[in-house]
């Protein structure tokens, strides 16, 4: 069947990708996914506020299929508290007349969490009303030890010190002012990953038990067509690092170095045909 396109289709001839559009494609790629950084210095808090002079902002945090949404009893005080212990960027603000925020959202470690006051005459209480939680925020840090000991310093109930684990983490409970409870975790090496599964129950964990389940199965190929697989080679390699391997078929790549596997089809061949 003969292709209407082909009537408006240049010809087209193998060129190296200009260095100055390579650099330039790449550096708003990284700028675009890189995570958000947890330093609270690193951009200031944004507030948006109700009112006559709301206003919008732009942020870079992914929508999460699920995020967590705190009740607590002064949210002001939270989201300060948030900041300047855990990092966080405030990204949204919404305060009612009374004073009481009625919705905020926050990014910490790259995720977004959503908190507001309380409203009892709603329905919405904080864990103090209830006595407590039945939920714990895990939160991975850098240095389980420096948070750990700045959280309790502004007033959380140290509920666990930081130990090494058997599992592969140094992990440290506290309870934050607002009555939410937060796992602090921390990965370490397995020379200490070794030596905590050794120590049994000195570590905080114990040593009695077994690691049950698997890594999910991400079935499929992502397979993209090219008339010229040494062009599309030098030209990806050049512009994302890929690093394109031959695979058993002359007309075929794979590409080695990604997380999710996809290769190359050089010409005509079949999608199905190529095994990499």
């Amino acid at each position: 069947m003969v292709d209407p396109f082909d009537a408006l289709r240049l010809p087209s001839s193998p060129v190296a990708p200009d260095p100055a559009f390579t650099a330039s494609l790449r550096a708003r790629l990284v700028e675009a996914l890189a995570p958000e950084p947890t330093d609270p210095d690193a951009i200031p808090a944004i507030s948006l506020r109700g009112g006559d002079d709301m206003s919008t902002t732009d942020t870079t945090a992914t929508a999460d299929a699920l995020s967590p949404y705190l009740a607590v009893h002064d949210g002001a005080a939270a989201l300060d508290w948030y900041r300047d212990v855990l990092g966080a960027i405030e990204t949204t603000r919404f305060e009612g007349d009374d004073g009481r925020i009625g919705h905020a959202e926050i990014i910490i470690g790259g995720a977004r969490m959503m908190l507001a006051d309380e409203f009892p005459e709603a329905g919405v209480h904080g864990p103090r009303h209830y006595g407590g939680t039945a939920v714990m925020l895990h939160l991975e840090v850098v240095d389980v030890d420096h948070t750990f000991e700045r959280a309790v310093a502004a007033g959380a109930d140290a509920q666990r010190p930081p130990a090494d684990q058997g599992h592969g983490n140094r992990n440290a409970t506290i309870v934050d002012p607002f009555g939410h409870r937060w796992m602090l975790s921390q990965a370490i090496d397995p020379a200490r990953t070794a030596e905590a599964a050794e120590e049994g129950g000195s570590g905080g964990d114990g040593g009695d038990w077994k690691v049950t389940g698997r890594r999910p199965v991400e079935p499929g190929y992502i397979t993209m067509r090219t008339t010229d697989l040494e062009q599309a080679r030098a030209f990806f390699g050049s512009l994302f690092d890929w690093e394109v391997h031959s695979g058993h078929l002359e007309d075929g790549g794979h590409i080695a170095n990604t997380r999710f596997p996809m290769g190359f089809l050089a010409g005509d061949a079949e999608p199905g045909a190529m095994v990499l």
